[in-house]
């Protein structure tokens, strides 16, 4: 079952959705905070999702705030949320009107009731379903959830995915026009004021019988423009903390504004973070000679992170959703190899010949042995070497070894480790 909270700003939801699930989003007095949808499972419920919304204004016949789209009609069930202590509740019946031309169950759920059921009288007409509750007392919801838990009948299946993307970039990049254009559908709200989106969302698409999990992370902020208060500070310290390592990171730039030093020191955190990197100049619309550009700023790439081997560079215009399907191919080509494979023999041959090629200089006046190789890992290729000075082998060496792999195997676009080891055994 799909569930999708909603009503008017400040009345809740947060609060509620982070009651029902082990998600905690940002809750802030201030209207509006939360301006992106958030999706969990219910605890307890593996087939209960709910998504935590936007608030809903009603101006001129119109629902304002959050943008209904392909999202709201695989809903089941809206959970409508009203504040006891709002007297005008003229918005609230036009907003439910509105909602009724979905043809989805309505449930109504009265919030702020702190004397529990004895404020008011309100008509079950028109409802599935009515629950009285109080966050601030934790009142009413063991009514709550057992409607959940009598209604988990696991018609949904849970989301899996193949692939891990995280977008990183500073405010008003174009991330969350980035994600909507992935997604094929208006999944973040967009807008011209910076910090728009305030906490990290998910969500999955599907490209090629793929399914991809795409993470749109906060706008990073330079750490002196950040006040301690702000509704923001969390959201950032999570983009750049993200607990599970993801497969791909996306760090998007600015046409106009080019790589800076924060945008350097993001590159340099990412990359012990994530199995690969796709570095996306945003906004080329803008460029007046794209061709100069380009060839310059993946000139300057080249020169200013050429220890980095698993960076790809693409120019692109979300808003126009100009070389968009270009970032979709270098994505999956990328989550190709991150599942390749390579035979022992294969490894053993090119070990042989690439150290007869250019021999490892002479360590106490011995000759250093590649004995044995085998790969350990696909995600990132991680080959393991046996050596007589495992301890002792040359950075420059190893990255010798690292980018002749990447061109023997044509490894391009994925990240590769050698790890080096004395054991006799090259599976311990």
């Amino acid at each position: 079952m799909k569930y999708f909270l909603i009503g008017r700003p400040n009345v809740g939801k947060t609060s509620i959705f982070n009651k029902l699930t082990i998600s905690k989003n940002i809750i802030h007095r201030e209207e509006g905070t939360t301006r992106d949808w958030h999706k969990s499972t219910i605890k307890g419920l593996n087939h209960s999702i709910i998504y935590d919304s936007p608030g809903v204004i009603f101006t001129n016949k119109k629902l304002k705030e959050i943008k209904f789209s392909k999202l709201l009609q695989t809903i089941n069930v809206f959970l409508y949320v009203i504040d006891l202590k709002n007297k005008n509740d003229y918005y609230d019946k036009e907003s439910i009107n509105e909602l009724r031309k979905y043809n989805k169950k309505i449930i109504l759920i009265i919030n702020k009731d702190d004397n529990y059921e004895q404020n008011l009288i309100i008509s079950k007409s028109g409802y599935d379903n009515l629950f009285y509750i109080s966050c601030s007392h934790n009142l009413g919801f063991d009514k709550l959830y057992t409607y959940f838990e009598n209604n988990d009948l696991g018609s949904e299946k849970d989301q899996v995915f193949d692939y891990s993307i995280a977008i990183y970039g500073k405010p008003n990049v174009g991330k969350s026009t980035l994600v909507n254009s992935l997604l094929g559908y208006d999944r973040v709200l967009t807008s011209k004021t910076a910090g728009t989106t305030s906490d990290i969302v998910e969500d999955i698409y599907m490209f090629k019988d793929k399914n991809f999990k795409i993470i749109d992370t906060a706008g990073i902020f330079k750490k002196n423009k950040i006040d301690n208060k702000s509704i923001n500070f969390e959201a950032i310290r999570k983009s750049l903390n993200l607990k599970t390592q993801t497969d791909l990171s996306i760090i998007l730039i600015d046409s106009k504004e080019g790589f800076d030093t924060q945008i350097k020191k993001i590159l340099k955190i990412l990359i012990n973070k994530s199995k690969s990197i796709i570095i996306v100049f945003n906004k080329i619309d803008i460029i007046k000679n794209k061709n100069k550009f380009s060839k310059e700023t993946k000139l300057f790439i080249r020169e200013t992170f050429s220890q980095i081997q698993n960076i790809s560079t693409l120019f692109i215009s979300a808003k126009d959703k100009k070389h968009v399907t270009e970032l979709k191919k270098l994505i999956l080509k990328k989550s190709k190899n991150s599942n390749i494979s390579l035979s022992t023999s294969k490894i053993n041959v090119w070990l042989k010949k690439s150290s007869l090629e250019y021999p490892h200089p002479l360590l106490k006046g011995k000759i250093v042995n590649f004995k044995y190789g085998v790969q350990v890992s696909s995600s990132p290729i991680t080959i393991k070497i046996f050596s007589n000075f495992p301890k002792d082998i040359k950075k420059n060496y190893k990255n010798y070894l690292i980018n002749k792999l990447i061109t023997d195997f044509n490894l391009l676009d994925s990240k590769v480790n050698l790890i080096f080891s004395s054991s006799k055994n090259p599976f311990k």
